[in-house]
Order: C-alpha cells, then structure tokens, then sequence
C-alpha cells in the first residue's frame, strides 16, 4: 500500500516500537508506552526485565537493571500492560502489544498462569528468543490455546528448512534478525541484508519483521517496499536514558514526536 507524504508516494510501513517495563520507573515507563502508540507505531514490544538479557546490548540491558533495581516483577508489568491498553482504548487507539522476555520469566511465574495474565491483560503476543522450537516447553501450542502468537526468530544462520519449520509455528509474521550479534549496534541497509531478506522470503510465506540495529528514519524510509514490519529497540530505550538524565517531565509528548519523526 503506497501512502502521500509531503506530496510524494511512498511504501507504507509498521513500526514496532520497545519500552523496558519499569524504566526509568512504573509511571514514566507507561507514558512512555502511551507515547509510542500514540504517535503512530502499530506493535509495542514491552520487555520484562530479566537479570541475564543475552540477546540485548548496553542500552537495553542497563535498563532492565535499573528497572530490577526499582522493584519491578512481573505482575507490575502486566498491570502496565492492562493500564496502557484501557488508556488505549479511551483514545481509539488499538496498537497490538507483545510482551517481550525470557524462558526463566514464565517459568518462574508458571507459564500457562503467565500466558492466562497476558490474555486477560489484551496482549496480542509474545516475542521470547532465548527458547528454541525444540524446546521451547510447549510454549506454542500453549501460546495458541490462550489465544496469543508466540512470534518466532530467525537469524542469518538459520538454515532454509528450519525457517519452513518456524515460520509454520510462529504467529501471523516472523521477526527476522538483521544481523548476529546482540541489538544496540547499528544495521547497515546493504544489498547483502536486502538478499538475506529474499532468502528468507523464498522459505516464510509470513510478513517479515525486521530488527536489530534499526535506528533512523532514513533506515526506515530504506526498507519501505521490502519489509511490512520494523521492529525499532534500543533507539527507544536510548531516547527515554535521554529524557531521564534531562529531567524530561512530559515523556508521553515527547515519545509521541520522537516517533512520528521516525516515520514520517
């Protein structure tokens, strides 16, 4: 679908944006959340902070933390979750939200309590990297019975049959990882990431959403006809350290701009 932007067509795109529950605090986090919705992103990832985030780089980790250091667990996250989404819904604004995490979170908390929290919450989804399809504890078929998608990854070293094998298990889209390593560092828009992407597209039917070392506008005006989905992280969690170590009052204002310029 092609859009009108200051005159000229371009490729529609949907954002999803990142917010680590909790930071720099409960309320600033949730102002934060309602920012990013309002200004325009289609999906919010919302990460419960986890002692050991092996997928995350510096930013995201120094976050999660700080959020731990402030109390967080993991019935505030869901009360986060239910606040933002009933302020949501006043506004006429319906961003699906996945719950971004760790295997040892939902063992922690038991998992079908966990995924029963999350439906009755509206999160749409769940994104949790750490377990694999052969063991991922029942989670995707447990995932479906409560009525949430448990999106699966793929990585550049993912082979073609495997990513037949997840694709058929994940959700309505598959998040597709730019690079190896860990998110933080930034992604170079390359033919060889645009022919990565067309490997993956011969094996997952699915919509793709791309992520790790998104950053920039012009990353995402970039990727506008070869991906339906750009999954922006630690840009997010950067802009809120900034706010925080300013003194920001209005986060949700300035959340809201700070994403409307990402997209426009």
């Amino acid at each position: 679908m092609k859009l009108r932007v200051w005159g000229c067509e371009v490729q529609e795109i949907q954002l999803m944006g990142h917010i680590v529950a909790g930071f720099p605090n409960f309320e600033a986090s949730l102002e934060c959340a309602k920012g990013i919705c309002l200004g325009g992103a289609d999906f919010l990832e919302v990460q419960f902070p986890f002692s050991d985030p092996n997928a995350d780089g510096v930013v995201i980790a120094n976050a999660c933390e700080e959020s731990l250091r402030g109390g967080f667990n993991t019935d505030l996250g869901f009360e986060l979750i239910y606040k933002l989404k009933e302020d949501l819904h006043a506004r006429g604004r319906e961003s699906k939200i996945l719950i971004m995490t760790y295997g040892n979170i939902l063992f922690a908390y038991g998992v079908e309590k966990f995924l029963n929290k999350a439906r009755d919450c509206g999160v749409f989804g769940l994104i949790v990297p750490d377990l694999s399809l052969q063991n991922d504890e029942g989670l995707f078929k447990k995932a479906q019975k409560f009525g949430l998608e448990n999106i699966a990854l793929i990585a550049p070293c993912t082979s073609p049959k495997r990513i037949r094998k997840l694709t058929a298990k994940s959700g309505s889209f598959v998040y597709v990882v730019a690079r190896n390593g860990i998110t933080g560092e930034q992604t170079q828009i390359s033919p060889e990431l645009f022919a990565y992407l067309s490997k993956v597209k011969k094996d997952c039917p699915k919509p793709l959403a791309l992520g790790f070392g998104i950053r920039t506008k012009e990353q995402v005006n970039a990727l506008r006809g070869i991906v339906p989905i750009v999954v922006i992280g630690s840009a997010f969690v950067q802009q809120i350290q900034n706010l925080k170590d300013k003194g920001e009052a209005n986060y949700k204002q300035t959340m809201q701009d700070f994403t409307q310029n990402l997209m426009s």
